[in-house]
């Protein structure tokens, strides 16, 4: 039986990781702040900065930069201060943590007691938790990306 070359494994799996990284960086956009380079988005871009692919798991989903609409540009500090306001109350949560909810323990000791089915409740309540740090990080990125107009149009001044 013939052995590889320890320098030869270690350069094969280099040159590979290489491609991959090649890959990975070909596919994702540049990290630059769309403010810096042009401060409309056109009707052709996505209204994030991170385009999404339509066959990427929204189980890990990656981070998203802030989200910028094409009216932004126009609106006036006492407007974006307005939207903010608005915007502050979607970042809200009354779903509580796992070990917070009542429900959680009771359906684990129900489910191991009595009926195997109260579990069902823990897959529902990850499912909402899902959700809810969706809908909570989509107002937080808009609320960021007011922030930055305002600091562009020097509001805070």
């Amino acid at each position: 039986m013939q052995t590889i070359p320890l320098k030869l494994m270690v350069y094969t799996l280099l040159v590979l990781f290489s491609q991959t990284l090649k890959a990975e960086i070909g596919q994702h956009p540049s990290p630059i702040d769309p403010l810096l380079t042009s401060s409309t988005r056109t009707a052709e871009q996505p209204a994030s900065t991170q385009p999404t692919k339509s066959g990427e798991s929204r189980f890990y989903p990656r981070p998203m930069g802030p989200t910028f609409e094409a009216g932004d540009e126009k609106l006036s500090c006492r407007q974006l201060d307005q939207r903010l306001a608005s915007l502050e109350t979607d970042t809200y949560s009354a779903k509580p943590g796992f070990y917070e909810d009542p429900y959680a323990g009771a359906s684990i000791f129900v489910g191991a007691v009595w009926a195997p089915g109260a579990l069902a409740y823990l897959g529902y309540s990850g499912a909402a938790e899902y959700y809810e740090q969706d809908r909570v990080g989509e107002a937080e990125n808009r609320i960021e990306a007011l922030r930055r107009m305002k600091a562009r149009l020097r509001c805070y001044e």
